[in-house]
Formats: structure tokens, C-alpha cells, sequence
């Protein structure tokens, strides 16, 4: 294929495993915003760009020679920062890539809402709505400018450098993996249908939309977990199954609540004002909130030892998706092939790609 593709965020999870499966078969354009993040790519060969998609100024050597853009870059920091910059990486993709150019953009099942219950209770959690804006600002930007958006809503993703795939294998490696009673439909998808799905529009066999990417056809719990079983070579162990049970509409009510509460939790802004609270407390105060904590985490560590073996709580989630990908092949032909097998270090390291327009020269007068 003559496309240049350009990989947002190409050091993260998703993006560095993608780039490693499409290398050698489309010319590549990793792009990650410093050259220690890009360090795990050019180790593996595979020359980087570096620099910020989300500055308008920084873009156009970044992206002005690709004509294929995907996203798959992950924003950090408070709900409005997330937001603004997820949103200026979704015009300047759309604005300073080539005139004819395809932007695939990775969501997320999440904008669905909490699949942790009914289908009739779906509370959507900040990041959910978060990335909902994304996709309004994507195809916004894609609209105005005249691009080619595909917006490809992804599950759990899988594969060899994906953290759900690790925890797996660490839980099978340790023979502690448990599944429910009853075999449940996932909303998982692996990284080998990622890279089958962007090369199929790259051959224009799909039309533009929003699509929900997941395995094809659709893996229970335990086709994953019997593939990731294969994978490390396990033989003589298959995990326990055990009653899940069935969640009321008060305990689905209040995992929704927690998810978000939990949500806000760990974002750094919410510490920090709580921290500045706490501070301007009376001295008795803050020693009983230190105390409530610590108390807090004791019960809950203590809890954890004694704790019977559960179902984790996502093997049970409802199904998600309404519009799916129209994949050609399944995700076992997919697995079958792109490997991440024939990916080893070389030396020397690369050089890093060229720009794709020269940056601007500064004079220094004086």
C-alpha cells in the first residue's frame, strides 16, 4: 500500500503494539511526543517523529505528509483538560494532514455508559462523556474540513503488550483465574483485529462512520481466556468457574455510583483540593480524617487476604454495540496473521523520520 499512516500516540499500549504489527507492511509514521517515550519503538527499529499533534504549530511537520491519521492517543490531567486537548488533536489531525486524507480515531465502549449492570441503567462516568465529545469533535473537524473520519469504538483491548492480556496470563501462570458459571459474551477485541481493521479502510472497502470494533465474530470469557491459556503454553490447568450471581438494580446502582466517585478520585486535580481541605481543618479534624483512612485501608487489605476467590466484575458487563465493524476476516485469521514474533531489537538504533515540512527558522539578532 503507497499510504503514509501517522500513529497519534504511538508509545502508548495500543498505539506501539499496532505500530509493531503494521510495520514493513505500510510506510509508518510513529508519532510520540518525546524521544524517551518513542525509545521501546526505535528499539524494536521502527523510526519515530516526535513532537505535540495538539499544538497547531507543531502539527504541520508532524502530520502534512500523511494521508491516513490514527488516533490513538490518550490525554491526561483534570475533565477540562482532557477535553481540550482531545479536541484540539482532533482538528489539527483533520486540518494538517493532506487535503484527501483518512482520520481513524480509537473511542471507546465507555460512551455507552457503565456496563456493569442492566441495560436500562447505564450511568455514563466522566470518561465516558469525555471521549463521546471527542468523537463530536472528530467528525465536527472531520465535516468542515472535508476528511474521511472513521470513529472505531473499541472494547477491552488484548494482545501481547496489553495490560487486560497480562493480567490474564499472570492470573493463568499462577493458576488463581476464575470465570463465571454461566460463559458470558465479551466486549473484548485484539490488537490483530486493530491493525486488520485499519488496513481494510486503507483498501476502501468501508465507509466512513462510527463503528463498534470488536472480536469477529464476538469471543465468550472462555475463548479468551482459552487463547490466552494457549499462549503461555498452559496444558493442564483450566480456570474455576463459580456462581457470578445475578447483581440487584440497588448493588448495580451502587457499583455505577462507585465507578464514577472512583473515577473523580483519581484524578490528580480532586487529591489536591481535597489535600488544600484537609489543611485548613482544625488540627483534631485532620487527625481523625488521617485516622479514618488508615483504618480504611487496614480493613480493606485485611479483607482482600481473607476474601473468596470472585468473579472480577467486567466478566459479567453486558454486552455493548449496535453498529460493528464489517471486518473480512476473523479475529483468529487476524491472530494467525500478524505476530508480534519476527518484532526483535536491532542496532544501531534509527534515525528519526525527517520532518514533514521544515521548521520554521528562527533568527537571533544582537
Amino acid at each position: 500500500m503507497s499510504s503514509t499512516v501517522a500513529i497519534i500516540g504511538a508509545n502508548g499500549q495500543v498505539g506501539a503494539e499496532l505500530c509493531l504489527l503494521l510495520a514493513g507492511r505500510i510506510r509508518l509514521v510513529p508519532i510520540c511526543r518525546t524521544r524517551s517515550g518513542s525509545a521501546f519503538l526505535r528499539w524494536h527499529g521502527i523510526a519515530c517523529r516526535h513532537g505535540r499533534v495538539a499544538d497547531p504549530e507543531d502539527a504541520p511537520r508532524l502530520l502534512a505528509d500523511c494521508d491516513v491519521v490514527v488516533n490513538c492517543s490518550l490525554a491526561a490531567g483534570t475533565p477540562a483538560q482532557i477535553r481540550q486537548t482531545e479536541d484540539r488533536i482532533a482538528h489539527n489531525a483533520c486540518a494538517h494532514s493532506m487535503q484527501d486524507a483518512t482520520v481513524i480515531h480509537f473511542s471507546t465502549q465507555s460512551v455507552y455508559g457503565d456496563p456493569g449492570g442492566a441495560r436500562w441503567i447505564r450511568w455514563r462516568n466522566p470518561y465516558g462523556r469525555a471521549k463521546l465529545a471527542t468523537e463530536a469533535s472528530v467528525r465536527r473537524a472531520g465535516r468542515k474540513l472535508a476528511k474521511r473520519v472513521y470513529v472505531l469504538r473499541l472494547g477491552h483491548v488484548c494482545g501481547s503488550l496489553q495490560e487486560i492480556s497480562a493480567t490474564i496470563r499472570a492470573q493463568l501462570m499462577a493458576r488463581t483465574a476464575v470465570l463465571p458459571d454461566k460463559d458470558r459474551s465479551s466486549n473484548t477485541v485484539y490488537t490483530a483485529a486493530l491493525a486488520g481493521a485499519v488496513l481494510q479502510i486503507l483498501e476502501g472497502n468501508v465507509e466512513p462512520g462510527i463503528y463498534d470494533l470488536m472480536n469477529s465474530p464476538r469471543w465468550s470469557w472462555s475463548e479468551v481466556y482459552d487463547h490466552e491459556r494457549a499462549e503461555c503454553g498452559i496444558e493442564d490447568y483450566l480456570p474455576e468457574h463459580v456462581d457470578a450471581g445475578r447483581p440487584t438494580t440497588t448493588t448495580i446502582l451502587k457499583r455505577s455510583m462507585a465507578r464514577t466517585v472512583g473515577t473523580l478520585a483519581s484524578l490528580q486535580w480532586t487529591r489536591d483540593a481535597l489535600a488544600r481541605l484537609f489543611a485548613h481543618l482544625p488540627g483534631g479534624l485532620n487527625a481523625r480524617a488521617q485516622a479514618w483512612w488508615y483504618s480504611r485501608r487496614a480493613r480493606s487489605e485485611i479483607s482482600a487476604l481473607c476474601a473468596r476467590r470472585s468473579v472480577p466484575e467486567h466478566l459479567t458487563w453486558v454486552e455493548n454495540g449496535s453498529r460493528f465493524f464489517p471486518a473480512s476476516k476473523s479475529t483468529r485469521e487476524l491472530l494467525a496473521e500478524f505476530s508480534l514474533a519476527s518484532a526483535t531489537a536491532i542496532a544501531p538504533w534509527p534515525d528519526d523520520l525527517p520532518d514533514a515540512v521544515p521548521k520554521p527558522h528562527v533568527s537571533r539578532l544582537g
